[in-house]
């Protein structure tokens, strides 16, 4: 295994593993219980939006997961004029991301809303659906001394570097094998770069942000296990 990237909310690596284990684990992702706003009594709204866009619009907030019951309180009264974002509301848990935008006021319009959250999973609705797990299969890419530098230039990834006119291999882990630069060189009768399929695949774990992406990725993985484990007693 190896860590390709790793930033906030997102994780690359490369791991040798089946195609049908990688999409095992990426279906679990939304057998992860996460919490989300469910339902919402609003008091008063003069905003352009109907009460049930707004409402939709505040189950697709992610909020930060909290330890302990799934139910929680947030509040939304605003006057001000302009946008009205993500970060407005207040209770005892947390926005990920302050600035999405809830609907907008103008001038003398007010909003005014308790919110309701509950524990579910993205099986049930995608509001609860912790993030996104991607995967491909890895390519190993070679170069010969004789390859053509316009490889460089027509590679959509930037696979490749030139230097000085010569060749070399920049970023393997880039290339998912769009054929750009074969097709170039078989065009123009030149020699082409050796691209073959490995047994490793490239995984991307991508959070909404309610989970980092390596817990969610492991909590995915102990989901599956916990699944398999009752396949043997029920055969029984």
């Amino acid at each position: 295994m190896k860590i390709v990237n790793k930033k906030d909310n997102e994780l690359i690596f490369r791991a040798e593993m089946t195609e049908s284990l990688a999409n095992a684990i990426r279906r679990y992702v939304n057998q992860i219980p996460t919490i989300a706003i469910d339902e919402v009594e609003i008091s008063k709204n003069d905003s352009p939006l109907y009460d049930e866009i707004v409402a939709h619009r505040l189950g697709l907030i992610p909020l930060k997961m909290k330890k302990g019951k799934g139910v929680h309180e947030l509040a939304l009264k605003t006057k001000k004029k302009g946008y009205v974002y993500s970060e407005d509301l207040e209770g005892d848990i947390k926005v990920v991301y302050n600035k999405i935008p809830i609907t907008y006021l103008n001038e003398g319009q007010e909003v005014k809303l308790t919110a309701t959250t509950k524990l579910g999973t993205g099986t049930e609705h995608s509001k609860f659906s912790p993030g996104i797990i991607t995967y491909r299969n890895f390519f190993k890419v070679k170069v010969g001394s004789d390859c053509p530098k316009e490889v460089a230039e027509v590679c959509p990834k930037n696979v490749f570097a030139d230097s000085n006119g010569k060749i070399s291999v920049k970023d393997e882990d880039a290339c998912d094998f769009c054929e750009a630069c074969t097709d170039y060189c078989k065009k123009n009768k030149k020699a082409e770069p050796q691209i073959t399929q490995s047994d490793e695949l490239l995984l991307k774990i991508e959070s909404w942000g309610q989970l980092e992406a390596e817990e969610m990725f492991k909590q995915a993985i102990e989901l599956l296990k916990k699944d398999l484990e009752e396949v043997p007693k029920a055969l029984k």
